[in-house]
């Protein structure tokens, strides 16, 4: 089982970096055709696409990576029928709410970015059923999906990103096609979702689905929100030829988050399924195991990148974005943490409300720091309240896990 599970792996590494591929050339394309300026409403955009959508899910694409492996044929269609309507619903429910005029002010202000809300707004309620794929593929064991459908995905953004940009070479026109892109990737996610599957809905597996999920979901829209807060707080105190400088100091690694999530994925099923079937003796070794697979292949590059910095910003986004330098090599350093898995084990075990608590911590720590050092030192402020919040959670999970397994947190790593 597990070295099948190792094999899979590699078919989500191969979509992930196919995925990477493409989001990795786009701002190398775009910062040479655009003016500073509109790469900083583009970023500013792009920004609230990938945070929103995410957290708009609620998380509840999870709950197929908790339910289905061990579900019958029957009750597994009804799990993946339940989350992809309520994945729409949430969809709709949380464009819903952006609509509403105090929220629209919260995110968009008097900013550049809110001259264009309509397609802005819908485009993001429309990409929020993107969530269950990469679940459906990994419990699936679909190598085709895995491997094809992330990539084509991306690929498709960028050709429509960029291809709007070299022929309007106009924002509005940008936003607009953009919703036309989204709404062609929710019938193609649609299709995927539901081949083989006998449509039926199952409100009573819903609630345990939700119940499972929701807790966990708001873990994750807090690691988001808390993560994405200081570009947040940056769009009201940054103009956008600043937010564009600082903003491609966030654009991953290359292969780093693709090999990682890939592992993660498969790791999380095999220790729900060792959890599930009373065998709780080898979630600890599955996780170390896991996490030195992950240290292993990123350690070297992480240190390469942040050593190279400067060199590295001027070669790919050009000379006008190598003051992004200091940002990109601390923003660097966090990816050796984030190789730790941090709340693998609390989603494993069904113990999701324990990383709510941590991201909740998060929150009334690192939210108002990030806000007053943000709006005191700027771009450096920022800098620095993201390192807190990316960090400080992983930490608080870590201890909770250790506990849980009553290790102590040095014999846990």
């Amino acid at each position: 089982m597990a070295q099948g599970s190792n094999r899979f792996a590699i078919y989500l590494l191969i979509g992930r970096m196919f995925t990477m591929v493409a989001s990795f050339i786009m701002p190398l394309v775009l910062v040479r055709f655009m003016s500073q300026s509109d790469y900083g409403v583009f970023s500013q955009f792009y920004t609230l696409y990938t945070a929103i959508y995410v957290i708009l899910a609620l998380g509840l694409h999870t709950n197929i990576f908790y339910f289905y492996p061990t579900a019958t044929k029957e009750d597994a269609d009804k799990y993946v029928s339940n989350t992809t309507v309520l994945l729409l619903l949430f969809g709709f429910i949380g464009g819903t709410i952006m609509y509403i005029p105090p929220v629209q002010s919260a995110l968009f202000g008097d900013s550049e970015l809110g001259k264009h809300i309509d397609f802005i707004i819908a485009a993001i309620m429309l990409a929020t059923p993107m969530n269950i794929v990469s679940p459906l593929n990994t419990v699936r064991e679909d190598k085709w999906g895995a491997m094809l459908i992330p990539g084509f995905v991306a690929v498709m953004r960028i050709l429509t990103v960029v291809g709007c940009t070299l022929v309007y070479n106009d924002l509005h026109e940008l936003f607009k096609w953009l919703l036309f892109y989204q709404l062609f990737i929710l019938v193609v996610v649609a299709i995927y979702s539901l081949q083989n599957v006998r449509f039926r809905l199952d409100w009573s597996l819903a609630k345990k689905q939700m119940a499972y999920s929701i807790p966990f979901g708001c873990a994750v829209a807090l690691q988001l929100f808390s993560n994405y807060f200081d570009k947040f707080v940056c769009i009201k105190f940054l103009e956008p030829a600043e937010y564009a400088i600082y903003s491609v100091a966030f654009l991953s690694i290359p292969g780093i988050n693709q090999v990682y999530e890939s592992l993660c994925q498969v790791n999380i099923v095999n220790m729900t399924r060792s959890y599930k079937t009373g065998h709780i003796e080898e979630v600890a070794p599955q996780y170390q195991n896991f996490v030195i697979k992950t240290l292993s292949f990123s350690t070297p590059l992480i240190f390469a990148v942040a050593i190279y910095a400067e060199e590295i910003m001027a070669l790919l986004y050009t000379d006008q974005y190598v003051t992004s330098a200091p940002f990109f090599r601390i923003y660097s350093l966090t990816f050796l943490t984030s190789m730790l898995g941090a709340g693998t084990i609390l989603r494993s075990m069904g113990k999701t409300n324990s990383s709510l608590n941590a991201f909740l911590i998060t929150c009334l720590v690192g939210l108002p720091t990030t806000y007053w050092l943000v709006s005191t030192y700027g771009a450096y402020g920022a800098i620095i309240g993201a390192f807190i919040n990316m960090i400080l959670p992983r930490f608080i999970q870590m201890v909770m896990e250790s506990r849980l397994l009553n290790m102590s947190l040095a014999s846990f790593l």
